[in-house]
């Protein structure tokens, strides 16, 4: 399978040949025993992540940072305001994210 990403003038090609039975969750391994989350509470913790790692890689540029997540920009606002992020927070969430792979 392979899959193509088109941004501005550079292309990056991913190719994907053997897609494992066990994957890893919210940054876990994959053979770790967790306790179950709610569906809600799993997708509110990945949009989080997403948000941010979009903003961070935007340099906070909002505008660009919803084109990198294909939403609006106010959808975006939305769920800034919705989840509190701040350039405070953005830290936080970086080491909630190395504490997840560290796992």
């Amino acid at each position: 399978m392979t899959i193509k990403l088109e941004e501005d003038t550079e292309q990056t090609v991913v190719e994907a040949h053997h897609v494992p039975m066990t994957v890893s969750v919210l940054g876990r391994p994959a053979g770790e025993q967790t306790q179950p989350t709610s569906l809600r509470v799993s997708r509110a913790e990945a949009e989080l992540r997403a948000i941010s790692r979009a903003l961070d890689c935007a340099g906070w540029n909002r505008r660009r940072a919803a084109q990198l997540l294909r939403i609006s920009y106010r959808g975006l606002l939305y769920k800034i305001r919705q989840y509190n992020i701040t350039v405070a927070t953005r830290g936080q969430v970086k080491q909630d994210r190395e504490i997840g792979e560290e796992r």
